[in-house]
């Protein structure tokens, strides 16, 4: 008994070593689902949401809160807790590894490979550092009704992750993905693979990814650079600021926050700013823009996005304010640098060359188990012409793209509900200069709602006691688009491609579109979709994912690649 206390004690000692880890954890983790649907029961008083990825340290800190308020949960979530308990190491967990260090030298071959045990190819642990280095393996079969609509993918890589003395934070990620058979332009179809600029342009048979981020924490400070996707914005199944509809862009923040974020303390602030390094369009030869553009001939400009948001939290929810500002064609800008500035001003002193935006997002939780979520960003304004002119139009300046949404958790079951709306307005993301849109390699990165659309979602999830969620999403998406003829020149602009603004004469600088504008007209293209979702974890580190998807598309003119029935079955060596 003597013996079992003193081991207790020094997993204790050694668990407060490993909460102090500053690494951040990537948004595909299933934690994020578990967290968000504890966030909306009212688990949690100083919290958010709206931006991630948050830390490892933080995420065992909303752990802990989740276990000592636990009675808000039912069995079967507590069984859910308790696996994300034992990854986070919270609780007692064999580990078994392939190289073997002075603090883990269990091996993995060959009777522990089946076994529940954390899988690692080299794990090290000590009061001064912790890293962990995992093996990335996964084999992907999908398939849709429909000629040459089958494929099989394969990927490899690795991740390498840790903390040094409490205080900095590195993570390194890289995986290689091939078309092992089957059809790449069926794959293509996907906005998740089309993103990736490698498949896109130079190999559709190789899929290449790769993230890696530094961060450093002192108290109330931090700072990080790094290539990571990010979500941010106030939503659920929608993010309006940042999402990951385009690749993952390269980014330093400074930061503060009172008190340290731990989501038991009463209230908290924040203020965050980020600079990012974005992907401009490429030109060819002549300088002009080409997105098929590749080779050493291709010229990318500098393109450059600054953002900061300042929020405050509390049992309540949260309210944050946020700035930010697209721009090109120059080197990073000193006045956009300033952690804390006026952006909006800083643009229009600027001769009012870029891209800027300003918004507000919010989280409400008026009852324990509703929680509401809106996000509302003004792209530009022209007071004078709000509101519809005699005619029922609308100036074409005045451009907002807004959502809300609302988030059912009730105490004691593992089900959540959501429904979300969001809209977007013609021309909202475009500018003049077309290197400023809101794109990054020519992809809206803001979501993937595009400009004169809007989408209702519903999704309903059920927690029954593993990592990942049985997940079914309902999507209805009407969108206005530009009409284009067989050789792809822009025929009717009507403010429904973020790529383009309102057009002048270039010899009369006189508008050849038209300055007013009806919502979603053009040519008009509905989505319906309704998916089937979820996972299975088999033994610790080999999981199964699977989708189902429906689509049903109407449009007037041409439609967009679409296949009605479509198929995915992931085979994942991975530990999340």
């Amino acid at each position: 008994m003597l013996r079992f206390g003193f081991v207790t004690f020094l997993f204790a000692c050694f668990s407060l070593v490993l909460s102090a880890q500053v690494e951040h954890v990537p948004v595909a983790h299933p934690v994020y689902d578990f967290l968000m649907h504890a966030e909306a029961r009212g688990v949690f008083t100083n919290f958010s949401s709206t931006m991630f990825p948050l830390q490892r340290k933080e995420i065992t800190a909303a752990l802990a809160v989740m276990r000592q308020k636990d009675t808000l949960l039912s069995e079967a979530e507590r069984k859910t807790l308790g696996l994300f308990e034992r990854e986070f190491r919270l609780v007692p967990a064999e580990r078994a590894i392939v190289l073997p260090s002075p603090s883990d030298s269990a091996q993995l071959f060959f009777n522990r490979l089946l076994t529940q045990d954390e899988k690692f190819l080299l794990n090290y642990s000590s009061s001064l550092v912790n890293v962990s280095v995992t093996p990335l393996l996964s084999a992907e079969v999908r398939w849709a009704n429909g000629e040459n609509t089958r494929a099989l993918l394969g990927t490899y890589g690795g991740r390498i992750f840790g903390t040094i003395d409490s205080a900095v934070g590195f993570f390194l990620q890289g995986t290689s993905t091939g078309v092992l058979a089957g059809s790449s332009a069926y794959l293509l179809q996907d906005a998740q693979l089309f993103k990736n600029p490698t498949f896109r342009l130079y190999n559709s048979r190789f899929i290449n990814w790769s993230e890696s981020h530094v961060r450093y924490d002192n108290r109330w400070f931090y700072a990080g650079i790094g290539r990571e996707t990010r979500l941010i914005g106030s939503g659920y199944l929608m993010r309006s600021i940042m999402s990951d509809n385009a690749t993952a862009a390269d980014a330093f923040m400074l930061g503060a926050r009172f008190p340290v974020n731990t989501p038991d303390a009463e209230s908290g602030f924040e203020y965050r700013f980020q600079h990012f390094s974005l992907l401009a369009e490429a030109l060819d030869v002549t300088g002009a823009i080409n997105p098929r553009s590749a080779g050493a001939g291709t010229i990318v400009p500098a393109k450059f996005m600054a953002f900061h948001r300042a929020a405050f939290r509390s049992s309540w929810g949260e309210v944050g304010v946020w700035e930010s500002v697209v721009y090109s064609n120059r080197g990073m800008e000193l006045a956009y640098m300033t952690p804390f500035t006026f952006l909006k001003g800083g643009s229009d002193n600027l001769r009012d060359r870029d891209n800027a935006a300003l918004g507000v997002d919010l989280t409400l939780r008026p009852l324990p188990g509703v929680q509401f979520k809106g996000n509302f960003m003004l792209d530009d304004v022209e007071f004078g012409r709000l509101g519809r002119d005699s005619t029922g139009r609308f100036w074409w300046q005045n451009k907002i793209a807004w959502n809300a949404g609302v988030m059912l958790s009730p105490a004691g079951l593992p089900f959540d509900a959501t429904v979300e709306y969001a809209q977007v307005t013609p021309y909202t993301y475009t500018h003049f200069d077309r290197q400023n849109a809101m794109t990054q390699d020519g992809i809206l990165f803001t979501g993937t709602l595009p400009p004169n659309s809007d989408e209702i979602k519903a999704q309903v999830r059920w927690f029954f006691g593993g990592r990942y969620p049985l997940a079914l999403t309902a999507a209805y998406r009407r969108h206005g688009r530009n009409t284009f003829d067989a050789q792809g020149k822009l025929l009717a602009n009507v403010g429904g491609d973020v790529l383009y603004s309102l057009r002048r004469d270039p010899r009369t600088f006189q508008y050849t579109d038209d300055q007013t504008v009806i919502f979603l007209e053009g040519d008009r293209e509905d989505r319906f979709t309704l998916t089937f979702s979820g996972g299975l974890e088999i033994v610790r580190n080999v999981n199964c994912q699977f989708f189902y998807r429906y689509t049903l598309l109407q449009a007037q003119q041409a439609q967009t690649p679409f296949q009605p029935h479509s198929v995915g079955v992931l085979l994942r060596f991975e530990d999340f």
